[in-house]
């Protein structure tokens, strides 16, 4: 049989349009090139954040592609190997153009670019978020507490205890803290399904990634809490009934 009305089928394809069967020895019309199926091979990605599609191969002297691709193996440097390639496709052939010629960690940067420019995009926007938060959350908090003055300076007055004063402060202020962060983390969920394109083989559900970021946003709340109640709690009960 001539080897160029041959093809060889990838896993995706033999699942989806032989499902059940055994594709060996089976007929194919491709662009009107009859071939016969003579081997299967595994899943391959055109780009990294793309799922495996179905594919067929043929020989290059089938005509069915008008371009091919040469992958070279080596231990040693493979830039060096660029203008060797070059002149041994110009001697076989010299109206046969060759391009691209680039290393698997280039063809990786090439095929992931958009990707990584939007990750770094987004993680840059997460990042002053996060801070943005955290301020705002210090302010919020500072300013719920250091309201409480007066009625720290009551309590104070009536015998209350400041380590207890300022326990129940950091009780009361840490409340709507921890509501919003449980909502906060409830949103999260959702709006990590937007960045499931943006990831190759990570889960975007990551427990320590999220434990952290609300680690941190307990530790600015129960510091913007203690802070102005901790302020409070020293002054003079006189002086803190007095303050408006």
């Amino acid at each position: 049989m001539d080897r160029a009305n041959e093809a060889v089928i990838s896993q995706s394809f033999a699942s989806q349009y032989f499902p059940g069967e055994d594709p060996l020895d089976k007929h194919l019309r491709v662009r009107g090139h009859d071939a016969v199926i003579v081997g299967i091979v595994g899943d391959t990605r055109y780009a990294i954040g793309e799922t495996p599609r179905p594919v067929q191969y043929f020989p290059l002297d089938a005509g069915v592609e008008t371009v091919g691709t040469v992958v070279i193996r080596s231990s040693h440097d493979l830039e060096q190997f660029a203008l060797p390639v070059q002149r041994i496709v110009s001697e076989m052939d010299p109206d046969l153009p060759v391009s691209d010629i680039l290393t698997m960690n280039q063809l990786l940067g090439k095929s992931t670019l958009n990707q990584s420019f939007n990750t770094t995009l987004l993680a840059a926007f997460a990042t002053l978020s996060l801070v943005l938060a955290a301020v705002g959350l210090f302010g919020v908090m500072s300013y719920i507490a250091a309201q409480r003055t007066n009625e720290i300076g009551i309590r104070i007055a009536l015998g209350a205890k400041r380590e207890q004063v300022m326990r129940k402060m950091l009780l009361d202020g840490m409340r709507p803290a921890v509501f919003g962060l449980v909502v906060g983390l409830a949103a999260s969920l959702e709006a990590v399904r937007l960045m499931r394109d943006l990831l190759y083989e990570i889960k975007p559900l990551d427990p320590a990634v999220f434990a952290a970021v609300a680690a941190m946003l307990l530790a600015v709340a129960v510091f913007a809490c203690i802070v102005p109640a901790w302020r409070a709690s020293r002054l003079d009960p006189i002086q803190a009934l007095r303050t408006e």
